[in-house]
């Protein structure tokens, strides 16, 4: 059994600053399908049926109280425009090497300064809900999904095209 793709180092970029070092710890935006059950008129027993995605959630612990990230957690002036991505090398037996590439876009929903300790590093958690997220591995496209703008492109495929092509877009 080969080991691949095994999180080496990363870093956490907002706004465009990125956050060498004091990046401890991030959550990538989980793809979560919403469900719901359906039982029609004869049907034996309900069944799932996908309705989307739930909201995408991306938070990061920072080992510094960072005042550009907490001005970011500002409540109008196009909050929800805001660019994060995560940058990450991987390796993996047999030398292999990995870059990944998580870029997104949306507002700071959360930020948690903690507790603070005298003689102790200050941290700050934040949470963001992106809009869209494009996820990259060594340069080919994973996922590539941007609500706003209807794009929706996952392995390479974009099975969003017959319902955009349907609503006009």
């Amino acid at each position: 059994m080969q080991l691949d793709y095994i999180i080496q180092a990363f870093e956490v970029y907002t706004d465009g600053f990125g956050k060498a070092g004091s990046g401890e710890k991030c959550s990538m935006p989980k793809l979560k399908k919403k469900q719901e059950d359906f039982r029609g008129g004869g049907m034996l027993a309900p069944r799932k049926v996908s309705l989307g995605y739930e909201p995408f959630e991306f938070s990061a612990d920072l080992s510094a109280f960072d005042p550009q990230v907490l001005a970011l957690g500002r409540l109008f002036s196009g909050a929800k425009d805001i660019p994060f991505a995560i940058r990450g090398y991987m390796d993996g037996d047999q030398n292999s090497k990995h870059e990944s590439v998580c870029q997104m876009r949306g507002e700071i929903v959360e930020c948690d300064p903690g507790d603070w300790e005298a003689g102790k590093k200050a941290m700050l958690k934040f949470k963001a809900a992106p809009s869209s997220i494009k996820l990259t591995i060594d340069g080919v496209v994973i996922w590539d999904i941007d609500i706003q703008n209807n794009v929706y492109a996952v392995g390479g495929q974009d099975p969003y095209i017959a319902v955009r092509a349907a609503l006009g877009f």
